[in-house]
């Protein structure tokens, strides 16, 4: 896993790398830290990263204006908010952050969510995908894609991170993708199964507000399929 720690003072980065170094040994986890100053830095970074960890309160460019540029940038990555200011907490679920731990950084939480991150990525299966914006390759979970639309010989991926082209067809992306989980809407939509909000006999409505076309043909096929899909993962 790749990681970057990004804070200001050096005294916080050394010691919640240390405790990510902790957290890696004891595990067994291969990590990869990278540590930078201020958001400029990390922006500025060429490197993808699985997690980030990243202060409010920096010199240069704030936590809050880090992940909200690194969003418009389609940038999906987990982001974990470390900070004093736990005021901001709202603020950072404006931007899907995946965390939030109050400085000084307990260890059971931190582990907490360390585990659940590796938890949910050995469970899903994941494609490569390029930044529609800087080309970059990047590594999503099947299970963040809300719905795939064609784009000429290749498929836009959409996931509520952001926008990434699939460098193939939206066919060769549906046999890439887990079984019974897609359903081939029409010849220019996939949708993922569990993002269907509503649907009508001409289109699906997905938790993002958009909708996809339904094809006249497919529809007694989507009610059996989507409804296979609620019996087989009922919870509770």
């Amino acid at each position: 896993m790749n990681i970057a720690v990004c804070d200001d003072e050096k005294i916080f980065r050394e010691a919640l790398t240390d405790k990510l170094k902790e957290y890696s040994r004891l595990r067994s986890v291969q990590f990869t830290i990278s540590e930078f100053a201020d958001g400029s830095e990390l922006l500025s970074s060429k490197e993808t990263f699985d997690m980030i960890f990243l202060d409010q309160q920096m010199s240069s460019v704030s936590g809050i204006d880090t992940i909200r540029e690194l969003r418009q940038r389609n940038v999906g990555t987990r982001i974990v908010f470390v900070s004093s200011y736990s005021d901001i907490v709202f603020e950072t679920m404006k931007y899907s952050a995946y965390r939030f731990l109050v400085k000084p950084v307990e260890r059971d939480k931190l582990f907490e969510a360390l585990d659940s991150a590796i938890r949910e990525d050995s469970t899903s299966n994941k494609i490569v995908v390029k930044d529609t914006e800087f080309g970059n390759s990047i590594v999503i979970p099947e299970k963040e894609i809300i719905y795939v639309q064609a784009e000429n010989i290749y498929a836009l991926v959409i996931t509520a991170g952001g926008t990434y082209r699939y460098m193939n067809s939206i066919s060769a992306l549906h046999q890439e993708l887990s079984e019974g989980v897609f359903f081939r809407s029409n010849r220019s939509y996939l949708i993922n199964l569990e993002h269907v909000k509503s649907f009508s006999k001409s289109e699906i409505t997905l938790s993002n507000g958009q909708k996809a076309l339904l094809s006249k043909l497919k529809y007694k096929d989507f009610k059996n399929t989507y409804y296979n899909y609620l019996r087989n993962n009922r919870t509770g």
